[in-house]
Parts: structure tokens; C-alpha cells; sequence
């Protein structure tokens, strides 16, 4: 799970952002994801938060085989 998540992480950092993996519950079918934004210089520049939730589950069903909920906690909807 941890590389699945690295991977897509992947995607963000180009503009300083991570993705951190906070829990998987595959048993739960649950994936719980933080947005780390503190090496991030424009915050404009990153994916806006609901295209960036599309863009990571898409990327993550690729990889993890079942059905999963995906909790993403990204602090600009805060």
C-alpha cells in the first residue's frame, strides 16, 4: 500500500506537495490520506482539491486491487 501511495504522491511533488499515508484498512476497504502541503511555494499551482481526489483515486484503484473509500484530508477545504 505504502508504494502504491508513494507512487501517486508522485504527481504532487513536481509542485512541493506529498501525499502521507495516515491509515489502510484493507479489511475496512478504507485508505486515509493526508495532503502534506509545507514544501509548497504556490499553492495555486497544486491540483485543485476536487480534481485532485478523482486524480488520486483513479491512480490508486489502478494499484490496490478491490473496492476501497478514500478519506483524503486536504487543509485547503478546511
Amino acid at each position: 500500500m505504502a508504494t502504491a501511495v508513494d507512487e501517486t504522491a508522485e504527481l504532487l511533488r513536481g509542485d512541493g506537495a506529498d501525499l502521507v499515508l495516515v491509515e489502510a484498512d484493507l479489511g475496512a476497504a478504507l485508505i486515509e490520506l493526508r495532503l502534506d502541503l509545507s514544501g509548497v511555494e504556490c499553492l495555486d499551482c497544486v491540483v485543485p482539491p476536487d480534481l485532485l481526489e478523482q486524480m488520486v483515486t483513479a491512480e490508486l484503484q489502478r494499484k490496490v486491487p478491490g473496492a476501497f473509500e478514500l478519506v483524503l484530508d486536504d487543509p485547503r477545504r478546511q
